[in-house]
């Protein structure tokens, strides 16, 4: 019971000091997050460097994971039920393509991963699109 003490308030204390949701931090991660599918095409039209592609994909995935720590920090209290289920929604699917891209990188069989990589890319665009409409929806 101890151990479950300390997590919950360490929590609390992130939580008490996050910013409210804004469009900087939407406008950071969907840039981040895009920015994953450019190093991909960069990577498979320029196969010649694959050190410099697999560098950059690298970068691409770090700056996209910070994007998307400081997007879970934001709080979503002042958000109507709408806006923030489709927010919700957005982190799930840029974790995704983060996670897919991850894999793809790392995969022996590229080819194979590619399909899986532009499918989650689809649903991504899709929630970003969808969160966009909710917050336009709201105004």
């Amino acid at each position: 019971m101890k151990h479950l003490i300390i997590p919950v308030v360490a929590v609390s204390a992130i939580l008490a000091f996050s910013q409210p949701l804004s469009t900087e931090e939407f406008s950071t991660l969907d840039r981040e997050v895009a920015g994953l599918m450019d190093a991909w095409i960069r990577m498979s039209e320029d196969e010649s460097s694959e050190a410099t592609g697999v560098l950059e994909a690298g970068t691409a995935v770090l700056r996209a994971e910070a994007a998307l720590e400081a997007a879970l920090l934001c709080g979503t209290e002042e958000l109507p039920p709408e806006v923030k289920s489709s927010w919700v929604n957005y982190l799930k699917s840029s974790a995704d393509c983060i996670l897919v891209f991850r894999q793809t990188v790392g995969s022996s069989d590229t080819s194979s991963m590619e399909d899986v990589l532009i499918a989650s890319f689809a649903r991504w665009e899709t929630s970003g699109g969808e969160f966009l409409e909710s917050v336009q929806s709201t105004r």
